[in-house]
Parts: C-alpha cells; sequence; structure tokens
C-alpha cells in the first residue's frame, strides 16, 4: 500500500497518527509525509525543520515540507495543486490527514484541501490533534499497543515542543489508552474515516 501523511506542522503527523503509520512500515507499506509549515510561530524554524526531516527519516517516508506561513496558510488552489501533483505522483490508496472539525484554522484549511486534492484516492482518514471539537466522532481505530514505545520517542524527539502538555508521556498515553478501550486493546488510535474500503483496523 501506498500511504500519504498530511500534517499543517511539524509533529501533527507524529501526533495524531505515527503509531498506525508504524504500522504501515511493518507491513512494508510506502510512506510520504506532507507539511505545509515550518510551524515557526511554536519554536526556531530551522530546529522545526529538522525535527520533521529526522522523524520522517526514521520511519522511512519521503518528506514534502513547504513553508506557508504558521497559522496563515492560505486556502485555495495553491495548495490544492501542490498536493494533487503528489497524489498523482505517488498515487496512495490511503491519505491520513487533519479533521474539519478543528479549532486550529491551519488543521481546517489543510482537511479542506486533503478533500479536494485526494478525492481520487480510495480511504482518507481524519486523525486526533489536541485542538479537535467535541464533535469529532471517530469511528476507526487502530491498535498501536506494539508501537507506543516508538510513538512517544517519535514526539520526543521534537524538543521545541516537550514544554506543552499535550506532549507529555502520559497525556501521550492516556488518549492511547482511552481509545484503546473502545476495541479492547492497550494503546489504540482513533480517526473518522471519510472514505474507507474496510472498517476494522489496519
Amino acid at each position: 500500500m501506498n500511504v500519504i501523511a498530511i500534517g499543517a506542522h511539524p509533529d501533527d503527523i507524529e501526533y495524531g497518527c505515527y503509531g498506525t503509520l508504524l504500522k504501515h512500515k511493518r507491513e512494508g507499506d510506502s510512506m510520504v509525509f506532507i507539511i505545509m509549515s515550518h510551524g515557526e510561530k511554536a519554536g526556531d524554524k530551522e530546529i522545526r525543520k529538522k525535527e520533521a526531516t529526522e522523524s520522517a527519516r526514521r520511519i522511512g517516508a519521503k518528506l514534502y515540507l513547504f513553508n506557508y506561513p504558521d497559522a496563515d496558510i492560505p486556502q485555495g488552489h495553491e495548495i490544492i495543486e501542490k498536493m494533487e501533483n503528489i497524489v498523482e505522483e505517488f498515487k496512495p490508496q490511503r491519505v491520513y490527514t487533519h479533521s474539519i472539525k478543528d479549532t486550529h484554522q491551519d488543521h481546517r484549511t489543510i482537511a479542506h484541501a486533503t478533500l479536494v486534492a485526494a478525492r481520487s484516492v480510495p480511504e482518507i482518514l481524519c486523525y486526533e490533534s489536541p485542538s479537535l471539537y467535541l464533535n469529532f466522532q471517530p469511528n476507526y481505530y487502530v491498535d498501536i499497543s506494539k508501537f507506543i514505545e516508538e510513538k512517544r520517542k517519535a514526539l520526543n524527539g521534537f524538543v521545541t515542543q516537550n514544554s506543552k502538555d499535550y506532549m507529555k508521556i502520559n497525556a501521550i498515553n492516556g488518549l492511547a489508552q482511552f481509545r484503546g478501550l473502545t476495541t479492547s486493546v492497550k494503546y489504540a488510535e482513533a480517526f473518522e474515516a471519510i472514505k474507507i474500503l474496510k472498517i476494522s483496523g489496519t
């Protein structure tokens, strides 16, 4: 399977779906990361770039890192076209992206753009972020019990974000444990499946 994971900022992908992506890696799937901003409002731009590059390298994903302004990623055709070009080249069977039910404007922009750019992709799943509205309703869960330690290590690699409460180990574990309860596993990641071919986890 070819998989694309899309995030507005460095660490969005790792927070939302890195455990699931580690499972894809174990199964031999190919991965691309698309990140639209360096996230410079939350840390030094060059350091955040290095963090994103290292995270993609560790999991074996090809990284496309764009330089749109943090907190002001533009809506419209330009970013859709950039995504479409990558989708056309890579031909993914699945795309992971933000939810439109998010309080952060960049996350919503990327979610809406993905739904257009990836309209021909068979599967689109929206991952969790710390800034979701309460009406996020997951309907697809992936057991990441074997990958939670690697997910924590990946998130800890974003040293510019370590002071944030949601990046602390107890918060990461707590969310994964909470989602795991739904499907009777120890740790899980939860998604809203916009398009899916099978409803059981990957």
